[in-house]
This record gives C-alpha cells, sequence and structure tokens, in this order.
C-alpha cells in the first residue's frame, strides 16, 4: 500500500514481500522503519496473529478540536428514525467551513476503523453544501457517540484464510 510519502508492504509470502520490498527500496529514497506501527494515522499493534487497529489519538484530537471531548455519550450514531432535511437559506461561510471541517473529520474515522458511523457520516455528507446549525449540530451528535466508543478498536483475529469478510445491510 502506498500513500502519498507512506508505503507498507505486506503478504502471506514473506519471501517474497521481501524481495519486493527490496525492490522498491532500490528504486526509491525511503527508509525501512521495521515492523508497521502505524499508517496514515491508523495505529496497528498485533499479539500473535491478531491485527488491533485504532484511531484513538486521531479521535482525541477531532473530539478536542470541535469541545466534544466531555460530550454526553449518545448510543447511537443518529437517532432512531432521523430524518434529514435540506437547508434552502443562503449559505453561512463561517458554518460551511466549520460543518466541512467536521464531516471530512467524520468520514476520515469511518474509512479509517468506525465503519459503525457510516451510514450517519454518509447522510450528513450530503448537505455539504448548505449545511444548517441543525446539520452541525446532528454532526456533533456522531461525535457524541464517538466520544463513547473511543476505546473501541477493530481486530482482525487471523483465525481463517478466507480474508476479510463483510456484511452489509442493504439500506
Amino acid at each position: 500500500m502506498i500513500y502519498v510519502d507512506d508505503s507498507s508492504f505486506m503478504g502471506n509470502n514473506a519471501t517474497l514481500v521481501k524481495e519486493k520490498k527490496k525492490a522498491f527500496m532500490g528504486i526509491w529514497e525511503c527508509h525501512d522503519l521495521g515492523k508497521l506501527k502505524e499508517f496514515i494515522g491508523i495505529s496497528i499493534r498485533r499479539s500473535g496473529r491478531k491485527i488491533i487497529l485504532d484511531q484513538k489519538a486521531y479521535l482525541t484530537k477531532v473530539l478536542d478540536r470541535f469541545s466534544m471531548t466531555n460530550a454526553v455519550i449518545m448510543n447511537m450514531p443518529l437517532p432512531h428514525g432521523y430524518t434529514p432535511v435540506a437547508h434552502t437559506s443562503n449559505p453561512d461561510p463561517t458554518l460551511w467551513t466549520q460543518y466541512q471541517a467536521i464531516i471530512s473529520s467524520l468520514l476520515y474515522l469511518m474509512l479509517g476503523t468506525c465503519p459503525d458511523i457510516a451510514f450517519a457520516v454518509i447522510k450528513l455528507s450530503q448537505f455539504s453544501a448548505n449545511p444548517s446549525k441543525k446539520h452541525f449540530e446532528w454532526a456533533k451528535y456522531i461525535c457524541r457517540y464517538l466520544a463513547g466508543t473511543k476505546d473501541y478498536i477493530m481486530v482482525f483475529d487471523g483465525k481463517t484464510n478466507e480474508g476479510l469478510i463483510v456484511h452489509s445491510d442493504s439500506d
């Protein structure tokens, strides 16, 4: 995997991984930092065959940035039955900037280690062009949920050779 100037080499054939890594390092100026501990802000730990991922440090920064560190915790990303309403008034440039910032932070968490907020974040991101104060409050509601789940981790147990198995709700 390569992201801007970070790269990671992995696979189930250690000899091939080392060979490809050596070839890559022969072409590009880079340094081998050893075993992967962090990649694009995601903490990576190993415990036997288990791989443990989290973004607690980034999430803490997000909660601090939006004054949500000591927020009242919610048990769901959005309340049951939430129906968004489009904002039809003229856009507020200050609110727009704040909303874009919180939504982009939530999108990064969602794509990294918080798939549980995917529906809520995608739903709210639909209003990024002209958000209302209410939309911003709902984005902060997601932060309240995340404040209660900041110690959650993503664990790949390594028990199967089937690869990543994903289930999805058709909604």
